[in-house]
């Protein structure tokens, strides 16, 4: 089905949506490009749900992309099928064509038609004026536009792999998990998601397909936090991304220019890698699964000490978790070195439905998804 010059994508379209990709960078001090390279579908593949990926065509071009991907999950501690909306680009031109904007709402109306989903997710990077502008503000020109919600404010925390740390006495045990620890981690991530807007079905092996789809997702680099009985406090895994998605360095500016260089001079003799010049990739790890019983940052503390002393070193630059606003797990990243980008997650739903019942709780985003 069509809407007008919006269709689905096809396999066919891989090498101009990698192009597209490559083509919109995140831009600032720092100026970033995603990666996704061979195969752009790749990152849909891995996951449970109905991924559906739209492209926006213009002169017989790919000029805008956005992804549908629904599954099952929590909403309000009942299990609902819930979309989350992302993967959007653009060109400049294509960002501001009404034609575009006019059909958002028919994709979202025949998604909730065909897959019965509830309520959808998606990420905005805060300081993306042009998606908050477009999509987020609302204009009697646009009424048929689906409505955004402001949902949750979170930030992605990049931990950075610096110099060696002195670690305080843990709270608690740490080590990475065995096949043995597999049904006490899907009871802890099954009980901490039926409670979360959004959260995953753990109990129908989410975990179990993560460890066989996602590619360097092992039991060997997940790490659980137990106490002296040997109960499980909290896990977390340390995940590289880079099989489907890497993000390459266009060009450092301003201050950022000097930042680079103040911090690769010191690099090799104090055992971190430099900071990658234009053309090169970050080399990072997410961490996903991440599930703290009581959300005790003292655990949380414990996991993320585990992980910058097992992976300093290997020549990762960093890895980044995910922080909400007021997020009583923040103090677990107190001394590390980080930098943070600020998001803003957005609760969607039809143009005529306001959605004043925001649900309560830590939502069910994997950031590293998204």
């Amino acid at each position: 089905m069509r809407f007008g010059n919006l269709r689905p994508s096809e396999p066919s379209d891989n090498a101009a949506l990698l192009e597209l990709f490559a083509s919109v960078p995140m831009s600032g001090s720092l100026v970033l490009s995603a990666r996704r390279d061979p195969d752009f579908f790749r990152l849909y593949a891995i996951q449970r749900g109905i991924p559906e990926c739209w492209v926006y065509e213009r002169a017989g071009r790919i000029a805008g992309s956005g992804t549908v991907l629904v599954r099952d999950g929590w909403l309000e501690g009942r299990a609902a099928r819930v979309g989350y909306l992302g993967d959007l680009r653009s060109s400049f031109g294509a960002s501001r064509e009404r034609g575009l904007v006019g059909v958002y709402g028919a994709v979202i109306e025949d998604t909730i038609r065909r897959h019965g989903c509830e309520r959808f997710l998606t990420a905005v990077l805060s300081t993306n004026a042009l998606a908050i502008q477009t999509l987020v503000r609302r204009r009697a020109a646009r009424a048929t536009q689906p409505r955004y919600t402001p949902f949750r404010r979170f930030a992605m925390v990049s931990i950075q792999f610096a110099g060696r740390r002195r670690w305080h006495r843990a709270a608690c045990r740490t080590r990475r998990a065995t096949a043995q620890d597999v049904p006490a981690i899907v009871s802890l991530l099954d009980r901490d998601h039926r409670q979360r807007p959004f959260g995953y079905r753990f109990d129908q092996g989410e975990f179990e397909h993560r460890l066989e789809h996602w590619p360097g997702m092992t039991l060997d680099r997940t790490y659980v936090a137990v106490d002296r009985d040997g109960r499980l406090l909290g896990i977390t895994s340390a995940w590289d991304a880079a099989a489907v998605r890497r993000y390459r360095v266009l060009g450092y500016r301003g201050l950022m220019r000097w930042t680079q260089l103040a911090w690769n001079l010191p690099a090799g003799v104090l055992g971190y890698p430099p900071l990658p010049e234009p053309g090169q990739d970050f080399r990072y790890l997410y961490l996903c699964n991440t599930s703290i019983e009581n959300d005790r940052p003292e655990v949380l503390r414990a996991l993320i000490e585990t992980i910058y002393a097992d992976f300093r070193g290997s020549g990762f630059h960093f890895f980044s978790l995910c922080v909400y606003e007021g997020d009583p797990l923040a103090p677990a990243l107190s001394g590390f070195l980080t930098r943070r980008l600020d998001f803003q997650l957005y609760i969607v739903t039809r143009a005529q439905e306001a959605d004043d019942r925001l649900p309560e709780g830590r939502p069910g985003f994997e950031m590293a998804l998204a």
